[in-house]
């Protein structure tokens, strides 16, 4: 597959950082906090170690699923090799849908914060258009302009997230996180399947892999670009641990947006106002790359026209964000996203993972009994 892709459409191995990070953090940076204790309580960083470490595990898994095939280095034409025509058309469309609804509730969790925090009697459908113009401008342009919006949105991303840090440390309470360790083991790990919806993401590399350049060089990177992401989580979510008690942290339903907010900086009064507006380029990167996965995809499987695959999944995203105006058909839709993710990286995965090593060996059996 990566030779029938032109070299001024690839990319160099260390630039994998950029659309897996957009790809794997979003808006749920704001709100993950709250969620995490309900199992763990303040032992959750645990939590976020464990799946970040895992991670770590799904990537090494998916560099030698793409590589151990020169043919099928892309999951669209690995299904089709492996499961056949018909059922792997099948998973192709599932796949592809998936990436879709996972660019929805990207947009949907930003537009939320901006209703809610901001605008509370706006009218979202302007502003779904908008942001849908310029979601269909970034992914008409191909990978390279994905990547190239996406290396702006890492940086807005760390120039909004890292000031956060310095500035909340004269308003922390270290002794909130003891006593450290009073929670089973149980709950540690139901508390780790909560957090992988943060992490989901990274299945991306399972499309865009045939535009790396020489992609085992790329597989470095992406380990490094996951130690930085779960830091990232790891960091925040002990800020907001050591910033609210945990009767509060029960309530805050945005703890990262209500930890900037008592920020008072010269010039701006209202800290969370750049930052949300700094957000929004990390939130259309976000989503460019699940669309163009999975636009790329249905070309890949159908060979469906990208830019008419675009419309259509632009026009089905705006219409759902208009009619599912319920936060808590939003949390709901959310979670079952979660369950579907956590069985793609943790079930799918690994499964595609064992039976290629399976083929391998049958096929290498078989070849060394042939008659010489």
């Amino acid at each position: 597959m990566s030779n029938e892709i032109s070299g001024k459409y690839m990319i160099s191995p260390y630039f994998i950082i950029f659309p897996l990070y957009v790809s794997v953090v979003g808006a749920g940076i704001m709100t993950y906090q709250r969620k995490l204790m309900e199992h763990a309580g303040y032992n959750a960083w645990i939590s976020v170690l464990l799946t970040g470490m895992s991670m770590h595990l799904i990537l090494w898994m998916m560099y030698t699923l793409l590589s151990s095939h020169r043919d099928s280095q892309e999951l669209m034409t690995l299904n089709r090799s492996l499961f056949g025509l018909f059922l792997g058309n099948i998973a192709n469309l599932a796949v592809a849908l998936y990436f879709v609804f996972g660019a929805f509730l990207k947009l949907k969790a930003y537009i939320e914060i901006v209703q809610i925090w901001f605008f509370p009697v706006m009218n979202i459908l302007p502003l779904s258009i908008v942001i849908a113009l310029l979601i269909y401008y970034a992914v008409s342009g191909g990978f390279r302009s994905v990547i190239g919006i996406s290396v702006w949105a890492t940086a807005f991303s760390f120039v909004s997230l890292f000031p956060e840090v310095i500035l909340s440390l004269p308003f922390l309470h270290p002794l909130n996180l003891l006593p450290l360790m009073n929670h089973s083991a149980t709950d540690i790990l139901l508390s780790s399947k909560s957090v992988v919806l943060e992490f989901l993401g990274v299945e991306t590399l399972l499309i865009f892999y045939p535009f790396i350049k020489t992609p085992a060089k790329s597989q470095k990177w992406a380990h490094l670009i996951m130690i930085l992401i779960t830091f990232l989580y790891l960091t925040f979510l002990v800020l907001a641990y050591m910033f609210f008690s945990e009767g509060q942290l029960r309530h805050a339903v945005w703890p990262t947006l209500e930890l900037v907010s008592i920020f008072e900086v010269p010039l701006l009064q209202r800290l969370e106002y750049f930052f949300v507006s700094l957000w929004l380029i990390k939130m259309i990167a976000g989503a460019s790359i699940y669309l163009w996965a999975a636009c790329r995809g249905m070309k890949t499987a159908f060979r469906a026209g990208q830019r008419k695959s675009l419309i259509v999944f632009l026009i089905a995203i705006v219409i759902l964000n208009y009619f599912m105006a319920d936060h808590r058909t939003v949390v709901r839709v959310s979670e079952l996203y979660g369950t579907v993710g956590f069985y793609f990286i943790y079930a799918y995965i690994p499964f595609m993972f064992v039976w290629v090593l399976i083929r391998k060996r049958v096929a290498r059996h078989f070849e060394q009994r042939k008659p010489a």
